[in-house]
C-alpha cells in the first residue's frame, strides 16, 4: 500500500492520530491562502472544514485516484475559497450551511478537473505570462500591469496580456481532456 493510499484509508476511517496530523500539516497552508486572498481566520477554518467534507464525500462516492492527498486537499480548499469569494465577495460559511447544503458532487468533480487542467497549463507558461494572467484575473488595470512589469505603456500591457491569454487558451484547448470536460 502506498503512502497516499494509506492516507486515504486513514482519512476515510477517521483515524484520530492521522486527522490530527492532517490538520497540523495542511491547515496553515489553507489559512495562509485564504488570508492572502482577503479572507479571515474564521473563514479559513470554515473552508478547511468544508474542504475535508467535500474530499471525504468525493473519496467515498467517486473512488478518486489522486497522486498526492495533501495537494488534492489544498486544491479542493483553494477552489472552494475561489468559488465562495467570487459568489458573494467573501461570505461566512456556517456548519449548518455545510450540513443543509446538498453537494453537487458531479459538478464539483468536473470543476476540479477543469481547474487542474488550467493550473497545469498555466504552470507551463513562462514566468512573465503567469504574472500577467494572474494580475488580469485579479482585475488589475492595464496601467498597473504596465507599471509593475515595466512595459512602455498600457497598450503594450494589453497586447501582452492578450497574447498570454491566447497562448494559455490554445494550450488548454489542444489537450485531449478539454473536449471531455467541455462535453460534461
Amino acid at each position: 500500500m502506498t503512502e497516499n493510499e494509506d492516507s486515504i484509508r486513514k482519512f476515510l476511517i477517521g483515524d484520530a492520530a492521522f486527522l490530527q496530523q492532517l490538520y497540523a500539516k495542511n491547515y496553515y497552508g489553507v489559512e495562509a491562502y485564504v488570508l492572502k486572498n482577503s479572507g479571515t481566520k474564521e473563514q479559513a477554518k470554515d473552508i478547511f472544514q468544508h474542504g475535508l467534507l467535500v474530499l471525504y464525500t468525493l473519496l467515498k462516492k467517486e473512488k478518486l485516484q489522486i497522486s498526492s492527498f495533501d495537494n488534492y486537499l489544498f486544491t479542493v480548499c483553494k477552489n472552494l475559497w475561489i468559488k465562495q469569494s467570487s459568489k458573494n465577495n467573501v461570505t461566512k460559511l456556517t456548519i449548518e450551511t455545510l450540513v443543509d447544503e446538498p453537494l453537487d458532487l458531479a459538478s464539483f468533480h468536473i470543476e476540479q478537473l477543469q481547474w487542474d487542467l488550467y493550473r497545469e497549463k498555466l504552470d507551463l507558461l513562462k514566468e512573465a505570462c503567469k504574472k500577467i494572467i494572474k494580475m488580469a484575473l485579479a482585475k488589475v488595470s492595464y496601467a498597473e500591469i504596465s507599471k509593475k512589469l515595466k512595459f512602455s505603456n498600457e497598450n503594450a500591457a494589453r497586447q501582452k496580456t492578450f497574447r498570454c491569454k491566447t497562448k494559455l487558451f490554445k494550450m488548454i484547448q489542444s489537450d485531449p481532456r478539454f473536449k471531455k470536460l467541455k462535453n460534461n
